[in-house]
């Protein structure tokens, strides 16, 4: 078992959040965790990943909205290989008096169902979920080390475009994703995707997705996995996805009647004596919805924080998805 203090991680995050340009990070939201240690236990002497399981604990700020990353959902996840499939299981937190909150994917087949008696509420029967990148993509590649020349071989029997960058001391393999290839989202168009490693540890660097909306409102989701070396060999501890969602003009027929401000800087500061004599005067409101920027724009970016903890590696026992199996 080794223990990872959560202050690598956060430096990682505050780091990438700052190398993507993305809100300006001034929460204070994980000193909570910093007296308590990531752990990670590894079972048996093998350097594969073959399995994972983790709670995750989920931070999101929009910029907005917010002034702070906020804890709004809990879970934990489960994931095996089987039958070059990966099995995935997530538990939700949720209150126990709501039954279905637990729920089992293959990737086609899905199954929402009561984690205490087993009971199942219903089942999602998709094959056009598996697409064709799934055989190379899907087999543990967001939580360990991947096989980049299994990735190569396959890249290259799809005519996937591919080309090595230099980043540094590192080098970069990027891979453009043909949108035919990609399971489809609803009525969205996917003008782009593509998909980053690092050559040198061979890990997930970065994905892109840009969508275009039926509005045409342009979403540009950009993930980034946190990993940290164990055993020498790379283990995900938490992910990044920044969602820049792009409205294509200001709203029509909406008028101004408050002052624009882009911060909380921009707002004035009032004394406490004009504060006591507006409150006297009836005038003092508070404001629990404020949005920040032209409210005619509907523009936004909202930052995704997946934090990691109690990771077990290889310890994942095939029963917890054995209704996949009935």
């Amino acid at each position: 078992m080794k223990k990872l203090k959560i202050s690598i991680l956060l430096a990682a995050l505050i780091c990438l959040c700052t190398c993507n340009n993305t809100v300006q990070q001034k929460s204070n939201a994980f000193e909570q965790f910093t007296e308590n240690p990531i752990t990670i236990t590894w079972k048996g002497d093998k350097n594969e990943v073959e399995s994972f399981q983790a709670n995750v604990m989920v931070f999101s700020m929009n910029n907005r909205k917010d002034t702070a990353a906020t804890l709004n959902q809990t879970y934990r996840i489960a994931m095996s290989s089987a039958n070059d499939r990966i099995h995935t299981r997530i538990d939700f937190d949720l209150d126990r008096s709501i039954p279905f909150r637990s729920v089992i994917s293959d990737g086609e087949n899905t199954i929402v169902f009561d984690p205490t008696t087993e009971e199942i509420g219903y089942r999602m029967h998709d094959p056009s979920a598996l697409s064709p990148l799934n055989s190379v993509f899907g087999k543990m590649t967001s939580f360990s080390r991947v096989k980049l020349s299994l990735i190569r071989e396959e890249a290259k029997r799809l005519s996937i475009s591919m080309r090595e960058e230099n980043d540094g001391d590192s080098r970069i393999l990027l891979l453009d994703l043909p949108p035919a290839l990609l399971p489809k989202h609803g009525t969205d168009t996917i003008i782009s995707s593509r998909i980053a490693f690092n050559i040198n540890n061979e890990t997930i660097l970065e994905t892109e997705v840009i969508l275009k909306h039926e509005d045409d409102t342009i979403v540009k989701t950009t993930t980034t996995p946190v990993y940290e070396e164990v055993n020498g060999v790379p283990v995900k501890i938490g992910q990044i996805t920044v969602i820049d969602s792009k409205a294509p003009g200001l709203l029509e027929g909406v008028e101004l009647s408050e002052p624009i401000y882009n911060s909380l800087d921009d707002i004035p500061v009032l004394s406490e004596k004009e504060a006591a004599e507006m409150e006297k005067a009836g005038n003092l409101h508070t404001v629990s919805d404020m949005t920040f920027g032209d409210p005619r724009d509907l523009s936004y970016i909202e930052t995704v924080y997946e934090v990691y903890d109690n990771i077990e590696i290889n310890t994942t026992p095939e029963q917890l998805f054995r209704l996949l199996q009935k």
